[in-house]
């Protein structure tokens, strides 16, 4: 590498820390979620789990409570299990249009039968189908945990649930309707899990017109996890010829497991870090 090749590259790979950086704050400030309660127990260990993970990892959590989530879980149960920034009561004066507007993400960890009912079948007559609404309604992700309501839930099976086959089909019904309004589903146990994936996806670049097109070529492989969602498959791997090789080039290339590049490449710390997280393997050729 010449000097001006050498000056290049510097000059790159500082554009891209600071742009990388910029981008991580505005990060940083999306890890916020309206947390919705709407009354269900089953799950609500696990729930509490992946909050408290969402927490660590630096999530800022406003909790709302259903009238019903408040007589089953109480608000000080909820407040000293995940700790939350703010804590609201339905009956109280709320905003729930407010709340939804200043957070990015709702998240509901213990999905109720009736709720699901009502949101499969276009019925908004409280506070937390309100606020479910509103996030659709404006773009917002909105996750949630199906434990408390799936039919096929080991637990609700060993209380003595015997509806009949009738009844479960309808409820699978509600969940493959509201999964198919673009809320993401999954269960309490892999909460944190999910809500960080959907999170890390919406900063995802999209990949060159060149990927694009061979990604299309092949055959899409996904495979369904419990709760019914779809998991895109990956593809083998790349090569970037590329002097520097940035975090942008990782994210652009996620699908891939393994990134091979120059034996003379300037592989950034941010890239290095990137594909870690993503578990990718950068090779050298």
């Amino acid at each position: 590498m010449n000097r001006n090749e050498f000056e290049n590259a510097l000059m790159s790979t500082i554009v891209e820390y600071i742009s990388d950086q910029i981008v991580l704050k505005y990060m940083d400030a999306c890890r916020q979620a309206a947390v919705l309660f709407s009354g269900a127990f089953i799950g609500y260990a696990d729930a509490v789990e992946s909050l408290k993970e969402l927490k660590k990892e630096g999530w800022k959590l406003t909790v709302v409570l259903s009238r019903a989530a408040s007589e089953v879980l109480t608000e000080e149960r909820i407040k000293n299990d995940i700790e939350p920034e703010s804590i609201y009561v339905e009956g109280a004066p709320i905003n729930g249009r407010q709340i939804v507007d200043d957070n990015q993400f709702v998240v509901i960890p213990e999905l109720t039968v009736n709720t699901v009912a009502k949101v499969a079948n276009c019925i908004s007559d409280n506070l937390l189908t309100n606020m479910i609404f509103r996030a659709m309604a404006t773009g917002k992700p909105v996750i949630a945990a199906i434990d408390g309501c799936c039919p096929d839930n080991e637990v609700r099976a060993k209380m003595g649930f015997k509806v009949t086959e009738a009844y479960k089909a309808k409820m699978r019904s509600n969940l493959e309707d509201v999964q198919s309004y673009g809320i993401h589903l999954t269960t309490a146990a892999n909460l944190s899990r999910k809500v960080n994936k959907v999170y890390r996806a919406g900063f995802d670049f999209p990949a060159p017109d060149s990927d694009s097109k061979s990604a299309s070529a092949k055959s899409e492989q996904a495979a369904k996890t419990s709760c019914g969602c779809r998991t895109s498959g990956t593809d083998a791997s790349v090569k970037l010829d590329k002097k520097v090789i940035g975090r942008v080039d990782i994210a652009k290339n996620a699908r891939y497991q393994t990134i091979i590049v120059r034996r003379d490449a300037l592989v950034t710390g941010l890239a290095n870090d990137e594909a870690s997280n993503r578990g990718i393997a950068i090779v050298r050729e």
